[in-house]
């Protein structure tokens, strides 16, 4: 892996996304879309961006949370599609599917939006099962489930799933993860949803296999911190082993002392995890496109909610 040119990269990335939203959008949503473009290694189309951004003026309200701090992170994530203007139709589309729903209108439905099925005759079944999940959920933590617990709903439930299950193993898996020292709160509570990723059946192994990853990477100096919680599902779900765990420590170690990362340290780890997962994508056969693109999709969950959390809501201006 060569970390010069990783570096070189981010650094050119920063800027070619800076220019693009614009200065005075807060520079933790630039970073992250900075570094899911080197990881992935696919291209940042600046000017497709800003049509997806003028889009998003041209078909919503001033009060709309695309307008907001999250807007340039969906927008990020809607550059795949082909045409910007249905690209951000067909997420109004789905918005209003999850107020169907009764699922509130604010960022973290905007940001579920983006993950209901692609298939339109299932679409409201789908929302209705994530809405299933969602109040499932809230029955064993009726005061830490809200709003931010929307994206992984959407994310990990499906019509043919069994709600009530699913919801009784992550806060089985919750419980067990308090036993190991993790912090009780949001985080957590993500941790133990994102490992009913794979299945909603209680699987023994993943708990053991978060702490040693946490425990691998704080016993080499990581600053693991609650934030990064999610993480770690990601890692434990991808079964990684030593070499791969060594393999994020070395990325975290180069990209930590990076003079554009100096006031944001908590992106390093993220970043690390990020590169090394595409890494892995491309010599490992088993991690199929399916899996790939649903990790991608929990990473930009993540960080879509973290940024939704820091209460930073610039609202979008036409300077952008």
């Amino acid at each position: 892996m060569d970390f010069v040119m990783i570096e070189n990269q981010f650094t050119n990335m920063v800027e070619d996304v800076s220019n693009a939203v614009g200065r005075t959008v807060h520079r933790k949503i630039v970073l992250a879309i900075a570094s899911k473009y080197v990881a992935s290694g696919k291209p940042f189309d600046s000017v497709k961006y800003k049509e997806v951004l003028q889009e998003m003026k041209k078909q919503t309200s001033w009060t709309s949370p695309l307008r907001t701090t999250v807007g340039y992170s969906i927008a990020a994530n809607l550059l795949e599609q082909e045409d910007p203007q249905q690209a951000v139709k067909n997420l109004l589309h789905n918005v209003n599917i999850m107020k169907e729903a009764k699922f509130r209108s604010g960022n973290f439905s905007f940001i579920g939006a983006q993950f209901l099925t692609e298939e339109e005759s299932e679409k409201r079944a789908h929302a209705q099962a994530a809405r299933a999940l969602f109040d499932a959920i809230r029955k064993h933590h009726k005061f830490l489930t809200s709003y931010d617990d929307i994206p992984y709903a959407v994310l990990l439930s499906s019509p043919s799933d069994d709600a009530e299950l699913r919801a009784e193993t992550m806060n089985r898996y919750y419980k067990e993860l308090r036993t190991y020292n993790f912090n009780a709160g949001n985080e957590l509570q993500w941790l133990s949803q994102l490992l009913t990723f794979l299945s909603a059946q209680y699987d023994n192994n993943l708990v053991p296999n978060v702490v040693t990853i946490r425990d691998t990477l704080k016993n080499q100096d990581v600053k693991v911190k609650t934030m990064h919680y999610p993480l770690l599902g990601f890692l434990a779900i991808l079964e990684v082993n030593q070499v791969q765990l060594q393999q994020i420590v070395d990325v975290y170690n180069e990209l930590k002392d990076m003079k554009l990362l100096k006031w944001h340290r908590e992106f390093v780890l993220f970043m690390a995890i990020q590169i090394v997962i595409y890494d892995m994508a491309q010599v490992q056969q088993s991690l199929s496109m399916t899996i790939m693109s649903s990790i991608e999709l929990l990473i930009q969950a993540q960080q879509a909610a973290m940024f939704a959390a820091m209460g930073a809501a610039a609202v979008a201006s036409s300077s952008s």
